[in-house]
């Protein structure tokens, strides 16, 4: 793929950021720091969730639509789709196996999984194998690393 032509990046990619902001807008309504505490045993406290997330966003923003514009820049949305279908994926298992609504379950499944999906078998068709999967590993250690700030 030349870096200097159109990205192949579908216009689906584009509700990526919108997804996030509902999802973040479910966790935050639902109670997601009290039912950290309560599921997990460690509060994710207002403010550090208030803090991560103000810089995620812009963050995810300007790469997706930079990805959108720039095909050299394809390999973000890769990246913010694995990480946010597997964000619905955990976010389901943790209501399914403990029994208790995790906030961001509905958007996890109802918006990210099926985005995600979308997106990544558009990066797999326009992406070489080695970035592809790159970029999908990117998006899974960023989730972790994530959740590892979330909780210090």
């Amino acid at each position: 793929m030349n870096s200097n032509t159109r990205s192949p990046v579908p216009r689906t990619a584009l509700l990526l950021p919108v997804a996030f902001l509902l999802h973040l807008a479910e966790e935050w309504f639902g109670g997601i720091s009290a039912w950290a505490l309560i599921a997990l045993g460690n509060e994710i406290s207002p403010e550090r969730f208030m803090l991560i997330n103000g810089i995620a966003f812009p963050i995810f923003v300007a790469g997706t639509v930079a990805a959108y514009f720039y095909a050299r820049m394809a390999w973000f949305v890769a990246s913010f789709a694995a990480m946010l279908g597997l964000n619905g994926l955990l976010h389901a298992l943790a209501t399914l196996g403990l029994g208790l609504y995790s906030p961001g379950t509905v958007t996890g499944l109802l918006l990210y999984l099926p985005l995600s999906v979308i997106v990544l078998r558009a990066s797999a068709a326009q992406l070489s194998g080695i970035v592809f999967a790159s970029s999908v590993l990117f998006g899974v250690l960023i989730h972790g690393l994530i959740s590892i700030l979330a909780f210090l």
